[in-house]
């Protein structure tokens, strides 16, 4: 649903999944990737190994010179985003506004006042995320997610992505108005993030939506 929603408004867009688990073919998709085959060689020989959440970094980057947005499979858009419409078009990095902060061990790193949910962020040609990673992560992926979030292990994810984002002298923000969190409530905006449907069969928020899709007939 995440991935046909997307083609509905970007239709030339070229998607890639990266998965760790049995995909189904979908049209649109020119690439399903295992993760964990790539990474067990890609890997091999560094110290840094994915944990929880932080799979989404590995690979970094897929193609280095192009504008690439990566997106959780928890997202439905609903309609276009003029941010992501402005990424496509510039040299800018995109990032998802969130409700809080959830940074990790970066926490200090990201300036006050900004909220940022790794949800959905894109690079512009030439970013380079792996140097953030290697520079900044160091050996592990500290397991600090608690509570509800606990199932991510490490919100250091979310933080590298936000200062390495962040950094870079054009950025663009999609606001929490725009692309909503619904996590607890059905928010209606132009995309929907299920925040821990791929985590929860009993989603109320997500088995709410899905129930305005169904026809009724009287």
């Amino acid at each position: 649903m995440s991935i046909e929603s997307f083609l509905r408004y970007y239709p030339t867009a070229e998607v890639c999944i990266c998965h760790n688990c049995d995909y189904p073919k979908i049209k649109g998709v020119i690439e399903n990737l295992d993760v964990l085959l790539h990474n067990q060689e890609f890997y091999k020989h560094r110290r840094l190994k994915p944990a929880g959440v932080a799979w989404k970094l590995y690979p970094p980057r897929m193609l280095y010179h192009r504008h690439e947005i990566v997106i959780d499979s928890d997202i439905i858009f609903t309609d276009k985003v003029e941010e992501i419409d402005r990424f496509f078009a510039s040299d800018c990095t995109l990032l998802l506004e969130g409700l809080s902060r959830n940074y990790g061990r970066f926490n200090n790193h990201v300036p006050p006042g900004f909220n940022i949910n790794s949800g959905i962020y894109g690079m512009p040609p030439g970013f380079n995320l792996t140097k953030y990673i290697k520079m900044f992560a160091g050996e592990m992926w500290e397991e600090n997610a608690t509570g509800s979030h606990a199932a991510s292990k490490t919100f250091d994810e979310q933080g590298l992505v936000a200062f390495a984002l962040l950094n870079y002298p054009r950025y663009v923000i999609i606001p929490n108005t725009t692309v909503t969190n619904c996590e607890q409530h059905l928010i209606h905006g132009k995309g929907l993030h299920f925040v821990g449907v791929n985590r929860n069969q009993f989603h109320q928020p997500f088995r709410l939506y899905k129930s305005t899709l169904l026809k009724m007939y009287l």
